[in-house]
């Protein structure tokens, strides 16, 4: 980010910008011509002066010079209004092409970058970001094209009515940005941005964390101070904004005071130009125009300085929509093949996270058949939830294949490949949306009919019934609660309705409690019947009549077979086993747990 160089980041914004090229290119105009405009006021004032005091004026010029100053008072503003208004169509119609482009990326991307990235930084860069980069387009964008014309045009008229005066106000301007330049500290204005944004990230993400976690420091009567990232983030900040503050204050006013009192410099001038001046009223009207014209200076240079701010500021979203933009999408055939049947076989697979040395699977093979349940069990991160994420190709695997029906689901589309597998997890997510929809989301062609078919399947429709719109009843929507687990009851409606030939159950009746765990227990047993289907098991209790368990133990399958021959052979599953029934027939008593 620093080694950037202005006109990268310019080319980079405007590029962005331009996705509208004729509302933009109308706007820019317009701001030119507004920019160019705000001086002729000064110039008609400027031949005001010389008639006046060479004694040549009369009414009608004096009229004349008058439209004139209002012409070009009035072209400034209306001019400046109309930029305004394309550059908002732009903005608006940029920002909206932008989520769907961000939208349409996210989905292409590898679901593994997803969780890898997590939500937070996806959703700022969806609604904030874009805000941003819509706000700047759409007011600081005309700024922009002004503060380029603005102080050519002056420098130019400066220079072209008395140079003499013209130097000493160029002066003037120098001295004052010296002193905005040691304000910036060192790095200058770009790194002290990055800095500050940096820190400001930091602490928000700290902050946002402490709040989601404020259940937990109440729960163990902490104060947020002992939140030890919140306070190292505002440390932090703290200690990169105070310095920069107390520099700022030390050198702006002096910038602000130089600015805004220019004609100051042009007194020494006129006291050097005035002896050899050969025609005083014109010497007179010259001196005049610039002491007029210095006070223009305290507007327009600080306006700079906020645009350039703003410049900065939007530059960090553009580059982390750039980002996200130039990432990899998810490999996929344009015209994918069939499988010829729904079974699942892994061949010699190993697969290793990024930036991970480690393995987190190696060598992995086995083939699970139609209508026959496979079981993967083991210790915490033995690997067994990685191998679900590789069926669906949240990552692709560093060696060997996966295959459906023998086709490598690499040469499958990515809808081929998820229509042949419907995932029943432990926390599926409901949109904000009506229980109709949410159950349809698993196939969006259906009939009501068979969104109710698949609800009586999952053990959902009576409790739906009861709601007070029915399946129209908005999830979320005010006076609306469902429990853990009649949320889990409505996705798995939503698996049913999908009715795909790969069913793959990640411990869908975890945290639940006896009824609801009982009601999807049968309706899993519906699920089921004629799929393939691999559990991923952390209660052993739920494997015991699968066709076959796969044990797994850093990233190996250390053992397989079925409950009975796995027991015998009395190794890590059957010291699983011993740990599970051991937590069975724990129970608390008065004297502690036993």
């Amino acid at each position: 980010m620093h080694t950037e160089s202005r006109f990268t980041i310019i080319r980079r914004i405007l590029a962005v910008a331009f996705q509208k090229p004729l509302c933009m290119t109308g706007s820019v105009l317009l701001a030119v011509i507004s920019s160019l405009a705000y001086f002729v006021p000064y110039l008609a004032v400027w031949q005001l002066l010389q008639t006046l005091l060479t004694g040549s004026s009369n009414s009608a010029v004096v009229l004349r010079l008058g439209v004139i100053a209002f012409f070009g008072a009035a072209t400034n503003v209306l001019a400046y209004f109309a930029s305004l208004m394309l550059s908002h169509v732009a903005a608006f119609q940029t920002a909206f092409d932008l989520r769907l482009q961000l939208a349409g990326k996210l989905v292409r991307l590898p679901l593994g970058w997803h969780m890898a990235q997590g939500t937070g930084k996806q959703f700022h860069l969806m609604g904030a970001g874009t805000e941003k980069i819509q706000s700047f387009i759409a007011h600081k964008l005309p700024d922009m094209v002004a503060s380029v014309v603005y102080p050519v045009t002056m420098v130019a008229l400066m220079l072209s009515i008395d140079w003499r005066f013209g130097v000493a106000m160029a002066i003037g301007i120098a001295i004052a940005y010296v002193f905005h330049y040691l304000s910036m500290g060192r790095g200058g204005a770009r790194h002290m941005m990055d800095l500050y944004y940096d820190a400001l990230d930091e602490m928000e993400n700290a902050a946002v964390e402490c709040v989601r976690g404020v259940t937990v420091l109440k729960a163990f009567g902490r104060r947020v101070g002992a939140f030890r990232k919140l306070q190292d983030a505002i440390g932090d900040y703290t200690d990169m904004v105070i310095p920069y503050t107390r520099n700022w204050e030390k050198h702006m006013p002096w910038f602000f005071t130089l600015v805004g009192n220019a004609y100051l410099f042009l007194i020494p001038a006129a006291l050097l130009a005035a002896p050899d001046a050969a025609r005083w009223p014109d010497f007179a009207a010259r001196f005049l125009f610039y002491l007029i014209l210095a006070p223009s200076l305290a507007s327009v240079i600080p306006k700079i300085g906020r645009i350039m701010e703003e410049f900065m500021r939007v530059n960090t979203e553009v580059q982390r929509l750039d980002k996200v933009m130039t990432e990899p999408d998810l490999p996929q055939r344009a015209d994918g093949d069939t499988p010829v049947s729904s079974e699942l076989t892994f061949s010699g697979v190993s697969f290793s996270y990024e930036g991970e040395r480690v393995s987190a699977l190696s060598d992995i093979s086995f083939t699970a058949a139609p209508g026959t349940v496979t079981a993967i069990v083991g210790p915490s991160g033995s690997g067994k939830s990685t191998i679900a994420a590789l069926i669906a190709r949240f990552w692709d695997v560093s060696e060997g294949k996966i295959s459906i029906g023998s086709t490598d689901i690499r040469d499958l589309t990515l809808d081929a490949l998820m229509a042949q597998i419907g995932f029943v997890q432990q926390n599926d997510r409901l949109f904000s949306q009506s229980i109709l929809e949410n159950i349809r989301f698993g196939n969006k062609s259906a009939s009501e009919e068979a969104v109710i078919e698949a609800a009586k399947a999952a053990n959902c429709h009576d409790f739906i019934s009861r709601l007070p719109n029915g399946y129209q009843t908005e999830i979320g929507a005010e006076g609306v609660h469902l429990s853990a687990g009649q949320r889990q009851r409505i996705a798995l409606a939503r698996v049913f309705l999908k009715n795909a030939p790969i069913i793959v159950l990640d411990e869908a009746t975890a945290s639940q409690d006896a009824e609801n765990e009982a009601a999807i227990q049968e309706a899993i047993s519906r699920l089921i019947r004629g799929k393939t289907v691999l559990l991923i098991a952390h209660r052993l209790g739920t494997v015991c009549r699968a066709d076959q368990i796969l044990v797994m133990d850093r990233g190996r399958i250390s053992e397989r077979g079925t409950h009975e021959t796995l027991l015998a052979e009395n190794g890590l599953y059957a010291q699983l086993w011993r740990a599970y029934c051991g937590t069975q027939d724990w129970h608390i008593s008065k004297g502690g747990a036993v």
